[in-house]
């Protein structure tokens, strides 16, 4: 008896579990196809291209919405059923609603899971691909971040940042190769860059130049101007790619930054946010749960559909807000990054516990 209860619970919810899935990554899809098919035809981007240009995004879009597609799918099957009375009808039974209920727990956890491995494996190559798609029709450079920081063509070479910090307009750990066609003429190294006049300025640097098999090495005195680098405002988009990295290249980013002295706080909430991100989609479910039940006969579609955005924005500002106290260093970045979740978690298992069993 229980065995065919908890599958015609866990069908129920799978069922709707797809629809909200693929309704919601389709509606994603759709307004950011809205809002990029206006550049991608004044760009001339070819039929073929601009398809993958959009393929690519899915399995991001899909990480990013899946935790609200769980507590959408949690609401509206529990609502059915409650509505339905079968909810009822497994408590006039005697049965233990935490072990009728033990399917949809499973399927959070494997749902969090995969997400895990999607975010690890699968979303940083297509991120990536996406980004160089970008580049070369949207923005007409090749540029690349990874885990030795961001590489770039100007300036007659290539230059490479190992930290953009654009609150202060600061670039760190600057390095311009300098070539003449595939040949390494010079290598410049700056410690601190500073946007200052309408240019990127360092206060000294370090000069190294291959001259025909020998190697001279010259510090350089007073302000050396840095040619080719863009303006603040349009480094904006690249400082933000850490955001797309793997965790392990993320974390190989960090120490290397660590080794030179540089502060990776607000690095590391965006490494300790690729654990704990996942596990929302569990613990949308134990929040969910709760509130599908004491909606009663009432609930529904549309009664899942309200409490599902305004759990989502609630869960979205506390996340928001304590992403921002991290990287401004006012709250630890693990801190930062475990409290939505440890928030809504206790929230969700206080509801759960008032829950007539």
């Amino acid at each position: 008896m229980i065995k065919v209860l908890k599958k015609h619970i866990l069908k129920e919810f799978i069922g709707v579990l797809w629809i909200t899935v693929l309704g919601l990554s389709a509606l994603f899809l759709l307004v950011d196809i809205v809002e990029k098919v206006d550049d991608l035809i004044e760009h001339s981007v070819p039929l073929s291209t601009g398809f993958k240009y959009f393929l690519f995004k899915i399995p991001f879009i899909f990480c990013q919405v899946s935790p609200l597609a769980v507590l959408l799918a949690v609401l509206i099957s529990l609502g059915i059923l409650n509505k339905n009375g079968e909810i009822t009808a497994v408590k006039a039974g005697g049965i233990s609603l935490i072990s009728a209920l033990s399917p949809l727990f499973i399927s959070g956890i494997i749902i969090s899971a995969f997400v895990l491995i999607i975010n690890e494996s699968v979303t940083p190559v297509t991120n990536k691909l996406v980004d160089s798609i970008e580049m070369r029709w949207l923005k007409g450079k090749k540029i690349t971040f990874g885990s030795e920081g961001l590489w770039m063509r100007g300036g007659g070479g290539i230059y490479n940042i190992r930290k953009i910090d654009l609150e202060k307009n600061v670039l760190r750990g600057v390095t311009h190769y300098e070539l003449e066609g595939f040949l390494l003429t010079a290598r410049t190294q700056a410690r601190r860059v500073v946007w200052e006049d309408e240019r990127w300025v360092a206060g000294g640097a370090e000069k190294i130049t291959f001259r025909q098999g020998s190697v001279v090495e010259e510090p350089i005195a007073g302000k050396v101007f840095l040619k080719g680098l863009d303006r603040p405002e349009n480094l904006l988009i690249y400082e933000k790619r850490y955001g797309e990295m793997s965790f392990s290249e993320l974390r190989h980013y960090i120490r290397g930054l660590e080794r030179e002295g540089y502060s990776t706080n607000r690095y590391r909430v965006e490494l300790y946010g690729k654990i704990t991100f996942p596990i929302v989609n569990f613990i949308m479910v134990l929040m969910g749960i709760p509130f599908a039940l004491r909606a009663g006969r009432h609930g529904g579609v549309a009664v899942g559909v309200g409490l599902s955005v305004v759990i989502g924005f609630s869960y979205w500002i506390i996340f928001a807000m304590s992403r921002s106290l991290g990287q401004s260093e006012l709250i630890p970045p693990l801190v930062a990054a475990a409290f939505p979740d440890v928030f809504f978690f206790a929230l969700g298992a206080l509801m759960f516990g008032y829950v007539r069993q």
